[in-house]
């Protein structure tokens, strides 16, 4: 028995005809042999227009009755059964397939692959689409006006000819009808051409015939492609031609009776005649393939495009120097046309604003690593790649291992500049260490503007942190991304409107949350998936994290779709932002979560004639300002955790301890215990590695007015007791008052004092 046969007597083959059988606009049903092939033959009761239910028949030919038949392959249901109407179906219809089963019309009832459509739906469904298509072909309703007009299916040939559409239409003129412009094309089996059409004009001569035939050079070909359109333009109502035609044709004759309906048939003949002049004066025979794109004009905006004009597309094979001998039986292949590779096409197929308004955002990446080069691929491919790439470093073999380029030869800045440019996204490389506060000046690198999105930073680099921490000149706002310990742990930080919180805030502030996370913590600092140097040559070697490409690539896409997001829907508006990511237990996924970072207050200070900052967070501003109103009538005060930054003169205070029991409250004045306060400070501090330590203290003032005499000099015996800058804050009434102090001039003998 054969599969066909096997298929007629399947449970799911009976199945079929009993939904057939049920469907409620089913006049009809029952089996149907086709040779050896089970089928099902079905008359569906068609709605027609009520105007033509006494007729009998719609307008468009659609019957108040039509048999369908579905054909069933041999390992149905896994494969779908193929539709076809009566054979004087009419085929000008939106859409119908290009082609006939056994002579008998194929309509296109799914936008899709049908299999689909019966592996979600099942038999039934492809039941209630069929209904529905001969439903809307009996009110002439299967195109849209609304929508756009549907162009004819071209997309089961096996022909692919590749043009940008706008400029092809952009040929159409009031005059002559035709132009040429360059094809280079490679065959395909079968004899079939995959083709690029050039956005350049050529004007056909001895010449141009002679670079026809200048051989092959890795397969590819050149050739023409010959662009017509209606003589006088596409603007006027007479070359309108709003009838729908499925494609068939096969031959030069039925390209010219196509090019008669699209009122194209003139520049077709003349383009023809000229390229046939030339060739006939050519000496050498051969063989290439000619593009032929008509531009019909339809009534009104093709689906997917603002434009009523429609390309046609069609190859033909053409011998030199007798050019079309076969006359009008010269075959004639129809093509589908596709797309260039374009940022617009690639924002469309991201789910992005395609259309003229949609603009590449203006952004820069530092460090075009294996972080680095994956997200702004990632973006890239999405139109919104980095229009500035910063890294000094060249490509070596190990970073195969990893990166999102094919190592090849040169600075990683230039290489990933080239696979941008690739996708339609200019980009300039600056090969420069980023390491230095200097490079984030304007005028310097140029590697920023007013007019900048964001500087995404990736480098895992402290230096670049710092530089970017301390360039308070530079308005764009900065973007920090990295992995931690083995890639267990991503994260992400965003600067705040005006860069506040800035990056080196959000550091500090991730360090606070790990405090408040011990889990996260012992994962963060994990001592086996530390920073390491990895031999790659003879007495070579690198530092870094050793991981691999599948856990980079995880986070790298988390960070790509979260950075697109924030390009289409903006930055913060209200303070910054940390996106934390977590490897799940099997290390398929990751985990993320968000942390909206407030702003900081921000309080002058000096040091040696320094101009310093002191920040801070909102977390340690809350607990203050609940410490004062538990003590209202009596100075309090605590002791200030955080970070301190050398390079931009940047205190962060992210939380604050409490005042030991034995500590002496007054309304004159504040005297801190030490009862503990050793112990408590060294497990906060060790429970983050010391990411966070003692900053110095805070107390409070009933009153305005600054440090008395009493503050400095308790500010000067805690700065004895440091070699790092000391922090001594104060909140009167009129606000805070800081005074920093050091010891950077007392000998180590002279050091001792306060625990901070």
């Amino acid at each position: 028995m054969s599969a066909r046969e096997r298929a007629r007597w399947s449970a799911p083959f009976h199945r079929a005809i009993a939904l057939t059988s049920a469907h409620p606009q089913v006049v009809s049903a029952g089996p149907f042999d086709v040779g050896s092939r089970a089928a099902v033959q079905a008359t569906f009761r068609v709605n027609l227009p009520s105007e033509s239910k006494q007729l009998g028949v719609s307008p468009s030919g659609v019957r108040l009755e039509e048999p369908v038949r579905f054909e069933f392959p041999g390992d149905y249901p896994m494969q779908a059964p193929e539709l076809s109407l009566r054979t004087d179906f009419s085929r000008n219809h939106p859409h119908m397939q290009p082609w006939l089963t056994d002579g008998r019309p194929v309509p296109c009832i799914y936008e899709g692959d049908i299999r689909e459509l019966l592996h979600q739906e099942g038999f039934a469904g492809l039941l209630n689409q069929t209904a529905l298509w001969l439903d809307r072909a009996a009110a002439g309703d299967l195109i849209d006006p609304e929508q756009g007009w549907e162009p004819v299916r071209r997309d089961s040939y096996g022909n692919y000819l590749v043009g940008d559409a706008d400029f092809l239409r952009s040929l159409v003129s009031t005059r002559r009808g035709y132009r040429f412009c360059g094809l280079t094309y490679v065959k395909l089996q079968g004899n079939q051409v995959y083709g690029r059409i050039s956005d350049a004009r050529v004007d056909v001569g001895h010449s141009t015939a002679r670079k026809l035939f200048s051989g092959v050079h890795d397969g590819v070909r050149n050739s023409l492609a010959l662009v017509v359109w209606p003589p006088n333009g596409t603007s006027r109502p007479d070359v309108i031609c709003d009838s729908y035609r499925p494609e068939t044709v096969d031959s030069l004759g039925d390209l010219m009776c196509r090019a008669v309906e699209y009122s194209c048939a003139q520049g077709l003949e003349s383009g023809l005649m000229q390229l046939r002049l030339y060739l006939s004066r050519h000496p050498r025979s051969g063989s290439f393939s000619l593009a032929v794109i008509l531009l019909a004009r339809r009534p009104f905006h093709l689906i997917g495009s603002q434009s009523p004009i429609e390309l046609c597309a069609y190859v033909i094979d053409v011998v030199a120097p007798d050019h079309l001998a076969a006359g009008d039986a010269t075959p004639v292949r129809p093509a589908a046309h596709l797309d260039p590779l374009s940022r617009p096409l690639l924002v469309q197929m991201n789910g992005g604003d395609s259309t003229a308004n949609s603009r590449r955002v203006r952004w820069t990446l530092i460090g075009a690593g294996s972080l680095g080069s994956k997200i702004a691929l990632h973006l890239a491919r999405a139109g919104q790649g980095p229009e500035v790439v910063v890294d000094s470093a060249i490509m070596s073999p190990h970073n195969a291992a990893r990166h999102a380029l094919v190592p090849g030869t040169g600075a990683k800045a230039r290489l990933l500049c080239e696979a941008l440019r690739e996708l339609d996204q200019s980009a300039r490389p600056v090969v420069a260490d980023a390491g230095t506060s200097s490079i984030f000046r304007p005028k310097k690198s140029g590697i920023w503007s007013n007019d900048s999105w964001a500087m995404l930073n990736t480098t895992a680099s402290l230096s670049v942190h710092e530089a970017l921490s301390a360039a308070r000149a530079m308005k764009t706002r900065a973007i920090e991304a990295s992995l931690f310990s083995g890639g267990r742990v991503g994260l992400v930080s965003i600067e705040g409107p005006n860069r506040n919180p800035n990056s080196g805030d959000l550091m500090a502030e991730f360090y606070a949350d790990l405090w408040e996370d011990p889990m996260l913590a012992s994962e963060v600092f994990a001592r086996d998936d530390a920073m390491t140097r990895q031999a790659v040559g003879q007495g070579c070697g690198t530092v870094t994290m050793p991981m691999s490409d599948g856990r980079v690539s995880l986070f790298a896409a988390g960070m790509a779709e979260y950075l697109l997001g924030k390009q289409r829907d903006g930055l913060p508006c209200r303070g910054g932002e940390l996106l934390i990511g977590r490897l799940s237990d099997r290390g398929l996924s990751v985990r993320w979560e968000f942390i909206a970072v407030a702003p900081v207050t921000v309080v002058a200070a000096s040091l040696k004639g320094e101009r310093w900052r002191i920040h801070i967070h909102a977390r340690a501003e809350a607990r203050i300002q609940a410490e004062m109103t538990r003590w209202n009538h009596a100075e309090t005060g605590g002791v200030l955790m955080g970070r301190i930054s050398e390079a931009s003169r940047t205190v962060h205070i992210v939380d604050v301890v409490d005042a030991p029991e034995d500590s002496v409250r007054t309304p004159a004045k504040f005297v801190l215990g030490m009862q503990g306060l050793r112990r408590q400070l060294e497990t906060f501090s060790s429970s983050v590695d010391w990411s966070l330590c003692c900053l110095g203290t805070w107390h409070s003032h009933l009153s305005a007015g600054g440090p008395s005499h009493l503050d400095r000099a308790t500010a000067e015996a805690v700065s004895l007791a440091r070699l790092t800058p000391s922090v001594f804050l104060i909140l009167a009434t009129d606000g805070y008052h800081a005074i920093l102090g050091d010891a950077a001039d007392v000998t180590p003998g002279e050091l001792d004092g306060p625990v901070c």
